[in-house]
């Protein structure tokens, strides 16, 4: 239904803007699901061969802190503008709405994981995407 839709997309410009206010990327939306990025700088990412998977990152770095706070930072950002967003509390006056879920208001899950990931596009002729392969992607999903 179209109302779904827009209601959606109110959500999608509150996270991609707070997002992008905090040197984020939003990357991919997946349904009502966002799939946000913050990259570290490269100098940061190497690799080592006695490490498992091959790739690390110093950690300790102040630069890593400085990323993973900016993330968080949206992540509270974007709670709090959903929650005082007038244009979604007109939704919760929606009768239909609350006929059929009763006291329903927006409620947002963050997944947050620091790790390396592969950068690139995938698809066909047909359809292609920007995305992320890594474990460390599917951890914080």
């Amino acid at each position: 239904e179209e109302g779904v839709m827009l209601f959606v997309n109110k959500i999608a410009n509150i996270v991609h803007h707070e997002v992008d206010k905090c040197g984020g990327q939003p990357n991919k939306n997946i349904g009502d699901a966002f799939l946000l990025v913050w990259k570290f700088p490269d100098n940061l990412v190497f690799f080592d061969h006695s490490y498992k998977g091959g790739l690390r990152m110093d950690n300790d770095s102040m630069e890593v802190r400085q990323v993973a706070d900016s993330a968080l930072l949206a992540f509270l950002k974007i709670i709090y503008e959903i929650s005082t967003s007038r244009s979604l509390a007109a939704y919760y006056q929606v009768d239909r709405l609350m006929q059929q879920i009763p006291g329903y208001q927006v409620q947002m899950g963050f997944g947050l994981h620091v790790g390396w990931a592969i950068e690139g596009a995938i698809g066909s002729e047909f359809k292609i995407d920007a995305s992320y392969l890594s474990p460390n992607v599917n951890i914080a999903a």
